[in-house]
């Protein structure tokens, strides 16, 4: 537990939730500061934020605005682009549903560092011997806030996943969700031929074993093309490793507002300041030497991928000072700001 690591989503997960807030007026911006969220989560939708923070705010504005039905109803209509193009379409080239799944899995940890996505055969849980069981394990647990809702959310996220292979109007034969209370009538609504199982052990979507060497489908194909006409590529990610790499990745997203305190970082990863201090120390880091660490590797792209202005990097790295920047980024690349990128930019291909 000392060194396991911070549970962060991609900020592309979190923008379906605001976007509809958004859409419905919404006092977005400040529900945002209130559970330590950035205000810039459009500016790079590849950063990361923490995912009790995520699911909080989800919990706060579906109870401020009543809807009871948020994760399912989002989960129906923004699913795909929560989950992200890439890692839809990697899924989506694999040649049978199978390797579909495989692929999914494997990818959506970068999105979700905590998440977990498997295949069981559902005799071993007791069910029926020709079906298979599609798995769904949350970063926390069923008493967090948030987690019903995310929960319909993730669970519609692998409907739609088979869907790509077995076709658009295709439906499970059962789904399981852990969380308590009544089932939402929306669910019966949009899966009248599904069947329900509220307060169990296990969340996941049953359904027949043959669907797993089913191919794409050209409904499939089509949801895909849309995907990728309306999204910028996005990097692959590697989920973080430990306690200090998951709180860089928060980092190198909170460094637009300031220099982040170490009392705010602890409250971002959930633990106290002297813990943060503590488990950074075991792994023979400072709190410092970490935020140097983001601060660079955020001047470094910026330079290379962008046409931002050395000035306004600066601001973007939580420096009040520009030349404190110039100087700190030349002690470490051993050569200013612009001379890094014109090197790097006369490399590229």
């Amino acid at each position: 537990m000392e060194h396991q690591p911070i549970p962060i989503s991609s900020a592309r997960s979190f923008l379906p939730y605001v976007d509809f807030m958004i859409e419905i007026g919404a006092p977005v911006e400040r529900w945002l500061e209130q559970h330590h969220l950035p205000f810039q989560i459009y500016e790079d939708t590849d950063s990361y934020i923490p995912t009790l923070n995520y699911w909080k705010f989800v919990a706060h504005s579906s109870r401020q605005e009543g809807i009871e039905d948020l994760g399912l109803r989002l989960g129906q209509d923004r699913s795909y682009d929560g989950v992200g193009h890439r890692v839809i379409s990697s899924a989506f080239a694999a040649p049978t549903l199978l390797t579909g799944i495989e692929e999914f899995s494997r990818l959506v940890r970068g999105e979700y560092s905590r998440m977990l996505v498997w295949l069981s055969d559902a005799d071993a849980d007791g069910g029926d011997d020709d079906l298979v069981h599609l798995n769904l394990k949350k970063s926390f647990g069923l008493d967090t806030p948030g987690y019903c809702q995310t929960e319909w959310m993730g669970l519609i996220v692998l409907v739609k996943l088979v869907r790509l292979f077995a076709g658009r109007t295709w439906q499970p034969i059962e789904i399981s969700l852990r969380s308590c209370g009544t089932l939402i009538p929306l669910a019966n609504g949009l899966y009248p031929d599904t069947h329900f199982l509220m307060a169990q052990p296990e969340c996941y979507i049953a359904f027949p074993k043959d669907l797993l060497s089913l191919g794409p489908r050209e409904s499939g194909a089509q949801v895909v093309a849309k995907l990728k006409s309306s999204s910028a590529d996005c990097p692959s990610h590697e989920p973080p490793a430990d306690f200090p790499e998951s709180l860089h990745r928060l980092l190198m997203t909170y460094l637009r507002d300031g220099y982040p305190s170490v009392d705010f970082a602890a409250d971002l990863a959930g633990v106290s300041t002297r813990t943060l201090q503590r488990r950074l120390s075991g792994c023979d880091l400072s709190f410092s030497s970490l935020v140097n660490r983001a601060r660079f590797e955020l001047a470094t792209h910026l330079l290379t991928h962008t046409d931002t202005s050395s000035l306004e990097i600066a601001y973007e790295t939580g420096y009040e000072d520009p030349s404190n920047f110039a100087r700190a980024f030349r002690r470490v690349a051993g050569c200013s700001p612009r001379e890094y990128r014109r090197r790097h930019t006369a490399a590229a291909p």
